[in-house]
């Protein structure tokens, strides 16, 4: 792991055992266990958000897809299959179909362990650190009846795509099986001037650099029908409205932009410096107008059968 914390053994090394000597041990070691204290609390914190995040957007694209899924899988999943999830983070979309189809197995692969914090996981889901860009997929031939990916599309470079992940992706399916990669349009449309500083502000340190190096859904969609001679992948597009929404089958209202901005507080104080108070008045604006414009994006599930 990055930014290593030195041992106190280790910053210890050659001091003499005089009276001094053991004093200051003792003060270095108990410092050093302040700072091991508040790394491991800022590392929770910070978990903790990322947390929240990932199940609230889990719980919004379920609720406007109506789905965890869009493939022709139902069948497939009742009679029991062998499905993997790539870049699964929290894993929530795996616990979820375990629960829903318990006669399936499933795996969950990422290169954090923040499926670690995870209670009641059924016995049917499994996880795996591992990072399957330097490493490739570490399952032989044939092996999954369905994967699925969510967020993953610009993580990669068109060349990694192309190389790399999308050989490693139709290797280990199984012919007949089906490949699922779920993705958001990073661009919000009908927006007001609060909103659009605010998103200004928040793409300014990550997402204009990832656009700079990533792939587009467009490139992404060449690349896979270019992996099979009768290949054909099609994209299916949402509209995901940042205003309270209200869902097909129910009364119930959904409301996530409060909610995210809410989530995203500690990364936006720590970039732009705006303490909870201001920010809290800002979010109000910014959901007011959101309300008003009827704000959206637009979220696609990219869908090829391997043949």
């Amino acid at each position: 792991m990055g930014n290593h914390l030195e041992k106190p053994e280790e910053i210890l090394k050659g001091i003499e055992t005089s009276h001094f000597a053991k004093k200051l041990r003792r003060a270095i070691i108990k410092d050093n266990h302040h700072v091991c204290q508040k790394k491991n609390r800022e590392i929770l914190d910070n978990r903790i958000h990322l947390k929240i995040i990932e199940d609230l957007m889990h719980s919004y694209y379920r609720y406007i897809w109506n789905s965890n899924f869009s493939s022709p899988v139902e069948q497939m999943l009742q009679s029991g299959a062998n499905v993997l999830d790539l870049g699964c983070g929290f894993g929530q979309w795996l616990i979820d179909l375990g629960k829903e189809y318990p006669g399936c197995d499933y795996v969950g692969i990422d290169y954090e362990e923040n499926f670690q914090s995870q209670f009641n996981v059924p016995k049917n889901v499994k996880f795996l650190k591992h990072n399957f860009l330097l490493n490739g997929i570490p399952y032989k031939d044939n092996t999954f009846d369905f994967i699925h990916m969510k967020i993953m599309m610009k993580c990669f470079t068109e060349a990694e795509w192309k190389t790399l992940m999308v050989p490693e992706i139709f290797r280990v399916c199984k012919p007949g099986g089906w490949i699922e990669i779920i993705d958001s349009d990073y661009e919000v449309f009908n927006i007001g001037p609060k909103t659009r500083n605010y998103h200004q502000a928040r793409k300014i340190d990550l997402y204009e650099i990832i656009n700079e190096i990533s792939t587009n859904l467009n490139q992404l969609q060449d690349i896979m029908n270019e992996s099979q001679e009768l290949g054909f992948t099609i994209i299916k597009e949402k509209i995901s409205a940042w205003y309270p929404i209200q869902h097909q089958n129910s009364d119930e209202t959904f409301e996530i932009a409060s909610e995210v901005l809410n989530s995203i507080y500690p990364f936006m104080s720590s970039n732009t410096k705006i303490n909870r108070a201001d920010y809290k008045t800002l979010s109000e604006q910014i959901i007011k107008e959101i309300a008003v414009n009827k704000s959206y994006s637009k979220t696609y599930r990219m869908i090829t059968q391997k043949q």
